[in-house]
């Protein structure tokens, strides 16, 4: 199964604002990969927050619509398949909430970012555009934050997204525990399996008949593997220097400070696995400190 053909972000986008801090944390008694993410600086100082929000902008219609939409007619003149350009992307931006004011809590600022982390980094493609699904711009889609696979070893993949983006570490990471709670507990699963074989935007023939066989209960779970992705945005109070007489300081020994504050990112979210009873995942987390979770959702706002 070739998948990986299908992965639509540009690394060079990502290495443009990412970058992580290395380490040997590891969580005991589950299979998890924790990723210490964070945005970069800009040469003046300042995090790449517009640059983020305009190259999430601008994958749109990546995000939101199958390949085979985007596709433009051949026999279309420059002129005809610069509108349709202007016009997928018109629509695409109509399937985001848009709020009339600031402080708007929708999430889908960090299914992008969530999107973006499991194309390049998992280099795991969306197999379901749920914002192509959508009947209501101004609701949000149910179920998983994003489905994704990849095939690794010869067996099929499954990545579960799940984003939280709460000014507080704890808010965001008992969110996304009650979350994939809920999302088993529910049978939510069942349904998402479901998703990908009616609304799958890739999937082959072959493909497909092996989730189904899945869904059946026909195939063996060796030939199958359930993940789950997860994004853990958060207010980092380092950040508050920022605006101190030790922001120079603190962007020079960032990484260091960073680093440092590994040991409590794992504490804390080793405690909630203690306490998880889906121990048989594997699981996928993404910490990404910000400076505000409300200022850069209120920045992605400013642009829909």
């Amino acid at each position: 199964m070739e998948l990986n053909e299908y992965v639509s972000v540009a690394s060079t986008d990502y290495e443009a604002l990412f970058d992580k801090i290395e380490h040997a944390k590891t969580i005991n008694g589950v299979k998890v990969n924790l990723r210490f993410k964070y945005i970069k600086f800009t040469p003046n100082g300042e995090l790449k927050l517009d640059l983020l929000v305009d190259t999430l902008v601008s994958y749109f219609t990546h995000f939101c619509f199958s390949a085979q939409k985007r596709q433009l007619n051949d026999e279309l003149t420059d002129m005809q398949r610069e509108q349709q350009r202007n016009k997928l992307q018109t629509e695409a931006r109509k399937l985001f909430r848009k709020w009339n004011k600031e402080g708007s809590t929708s999430g889908e600022m960090g299914e992008m970012i969530l999107w973006l982390l499991m194309e390049v980094v998992l280099k795991a493609p969306q197999m379901v555009a749920k914002m192509d699904l959508k009947t209501n711009p101004n609701l949000e889609s149910f179920g998983s934050d994003g489905i994704h696979m990849k095939v690794v070893d010869d067996i099929l993949n499954i990545y579960f997204g799940e984003a939280k983006l709460y000014n507080s570490i704890t808010r965001a990471l008992d969110s996304i525990f009650d979350s994939i709670k809920g999302f088993h507990e529910n049978g939510m699963q069942q349904h998402e399996y479901n998703m990908v074989t009616t609304h799958y935007k890739y999937l082959k023939e072959d493909d497909k008949e092996k989730v189904f066989k899945f869904i059946q209960g026909s195939l063996e779970t060796h030939e199958l593997k359930v993940n789950h992705a997860c994004l853990v945005g958060y207010d980092w109070k380092e950040y508050e220097k920022f605006n101190s007489l030790q922001r120079e300081e603190f962007i020079e020994d960032f990484i260091e400070s960073y680093k440092n504050d590994t040991d409590r990112l794992t504490k804390l979210i080793q405690t909630r696995f203690d306490k998880f009873s889906k121990k048989n995942l594997t699981f996928e987390v993404f910490f990404l400190p910000v400076k505000s979770v409300q200022e850069l959702r209120d920045k992605f706002n400013e642009e829909l």
